[in-house]
């Protein structure tokens, strides 16, 4: 009896999650509520002021993620918008920490990496 309880408990541990929707702790986790949008939203608007060319503007976030890993990695699925008002969806992340290297990818475009200082306003 006192096996099966053990088995029990451990594949319930197994499959327990440790709060949000990340399966562990360091693995990334979705950012859906209007916190964390508009934390990711500062970051964002921060690195794109950052990058001199292509200068884009933030149309908006269709979906972001963020990562502990030696710093704060987010993933975002955002449009942007160009100089000629040309909106682009496009994939950034963002790597937040000693400094901050931001990497922009849009379709049949070449990918932009920036690597900015590390302004911690939060």
């Amino acid at each position: 009896m006192i096996k099966f309880a053990v088995i029990v408990l451990l594949a319930t541990m197994a499959f327990a999650k440790p709060g949000g929707d990340a399966p562990c702790p360091g693995c990334p986790f979705t950012l859906t509520s209007e916190e964390d949008v508009a934390r990711v939203t500062i970051i964002l608007n921060e690195s794109l002021a950052a990058v001199e060319e292509p200068h884009y503007k933030l149309g908006k976030i269709n979906a972001a993620s963020e990562q502990a890993v030696g710093g704060n990695l987010y993933k975002i699925n955002a449009d942007l918008v160009d100089v000629n008002d040309k909106t682009k969806t496009c994939d950034i992340e963002i790597l937040r920490a000693k400094e901050v290297t931001v990497s922009i990818k849009c379709a049949d475009e070449d990918e932009v990496k920036k690597v900015h200082e590390f302004k911690d306003k939060q």
